[in-house]
C-alpha cells in the first residue's frame, strides 16, 4: 500500500472516529507501509501517525481548511477505549497502537478489496476480533479465523477456524452462531465457550462456560452441552462423545474465567498466582520486572486478559512460548 492508495474522505473519517474497524485497519496499514518505505523505527507513535494523516488530507485538498484539527488527538482518545474499567484499575490504550502491531506483526492479516475477512493471529500473543455483530474471539497463537461478509445473514452468522480460539457470542436467537471447524461445527445462540480445532491433532475440543452449545461431527452425530460439560472429537475414528470438563484440583484451564485481587503485590507473586491457577509456566525475563507492583482486581476474566490487563500495569510483554509464557520489560527499581 502507498500513498496513492488512501483517499482524503478515508482519512477524514478516520480522524472524526467515524470508520468502521475495516477502514481503521486500512488507515493504519497505510501508515504502516509509509514506517516501512522510510526506515522509520518500529515503534508506534500515534502523534505522529495522525499527523502524516493530516498531511495527506492536506495534500489531497490543498487549500481546504482543517477546523479543530488540534482537537483530533483528544477525539480519538476519547473514542478508542479498548479495556473494560475493573475495580482497581482502569487502563486506557489508543486503537491504533494495537492495530499497528498486529499489521506489524501480520501484514496480511486482513483480505481488503473483497468481502472475506481472514485474520492469522502470527504473534505469541493471545489477540481479539470483533465480528460485525458485536461477539468476539479471542485468537490463540497460529489461529486461523475466515469469514465473509454475507455470512452475517438475517438468520445466521457463520465463521471458519483452524486453530484454538475462546468466543464469546451476542445473543441473537433469530440468528444461530456457527463455528465450523475442518470436522466439526459448533452451533449457539449467545454463549460463551472455548474451540480448539488444531489441524494434525488427534482431537479436537469443545468446552462450554456459559448458555447451550449444540456440536455436530461429520458423520451427523450431534451433542448438546452446558456449562462445565466438552464435546471431544476423536478424528482417526470419528467418535463424538461429550461430558464434564476435567477438573486439576485447585485449577483452571487457561480459557476458563476466575477472580482475582492484587492488593500492592509484586509481579513476581501474581506470576506464581497465576501458575498456580492455570497451571502454567511463567518466566519473567529480567529479574527487575520481579519488583514491579500490581493493584488490580479482576472479575471473571481469562488468563490472557489478566496478563494484557498486567503488563499495561507494568510496561512490559508476554510471549507464548510452547508450554511457557514469558514477560519482558525493563522492570522496576526495588523498593527501599
Amino acid at each position: 500500500m502507498n500513498k496513492r492508495d488512501i483517499s482524503s474522505e478515508l482519512l477524514k473519517r478516520y480522524t472524526d472516529g467515524q470508520c468502521t474497524p475495516e477502514e481503521v485497519f486500512l488507515v493504519d496499514e497505510w501508515y504502516a507501509s509509509l514506517s516501512e518505505e522510510t526506515g522509520a523505527e518500529a515503534a508506534f507513535d500515534q502523534l505522529r501517525h495522525l499527523g502524516k494523516v493530516q498531511d495527506e488530507i492536506r495534500r489531497q485538498s490543498p487549500g481546504e481548511a482543517s477546523p479543530g484539527e488540534a482537537q483530533v488527538l483528544p477525539l480519538r482518545l476519547r473514542r478508542l477505549r479498548v479495556f473494560m474499567n475493573y475495580a482497581a484499575a482502569i487502563v486506557l490504550l489508543i486503537g491504533g497502537i494495537a492495530t499497528w502491531y498486529v499489521l506489524s506483526q501480520n501484514k496480511s492479516a486482513f483480505k481488503f478489496g473483497s468481502n472475506t475477512v481472514a485474520i492469522v493471529n502470527k504473534t505469541r500473543q493471545v489477540r481479539k476480533h470483533i465480528f460485525p455483530d458485536g461477539s468476539e474471539a479471542w485468537l490463540n497463537p497460529g489461529t486461523r479465523l475466515t469469514y465473509a461478509k454475507e455470512d452475517f445473514k438475517e438468520d445466521s452468522r457463520e465463521v471458519s477456524l483452524e486453530g484454538e480460539a475462546f468466543f464469546e457470542v451476542t445473543h441473537d436467537p433469530s440468528r444461530p452462531f456457527f463455528v465450523h471447524g475442518e470436522s466439526v461445527q459448533v452451533k449457539v445462540l449467545g454463549t460463551s465457550f472455548n474451540v480448539r480445532a488444531n489441524k494434525g491433532e488427534a482431537e479436537y475440543e469443545v468446552s462450554v462456560v456459559t448458555g447451550k452449545v449444540s456440536v455436530t461431527a461429520d458423520k451427523g452425530r450431534e451433542v448438546m452441552l452446558l456449562p462445565h460439560q466438552q464435546a471431544v472429537f476423536k478424528v482417526a475414528s470419528g467418535e463424538l462423545r461429550s461430558g464434564e470438563v476435567p477438573e486439576v484440583a485447585g485449577k483452571a484451564p487457561l480459557w476458563q474465567p476466575v477472580s482475582l485481587t492484587f492488593t500492592d503485590a509484586k509481579l513476581g507473586e501474581v506470576v506464581k498466582r497465576l501458575e498456580d491457577k492455570f497451571d502454567v509456566k511463567i518466566r519473567l525475563e529480567n529479574p527487575n520486572l520481579e519488583n514491579c507492583r500490581v493493584k488490580a482486581t479482576f472479575d471473571e476474566n481469562r488468563l490472557s486478559e489478566i496478563l494484557d490487563m498486567t503488563m499495561q500495569i507494568v510496561d512490559a510483554r508476554y510471549a507464548m512460548q510452547n508450554d511457557e509464557i514469558v514477560i519482558r520489560g525493563e522492570g522496576c527499581a526495588a523498593s527501599e
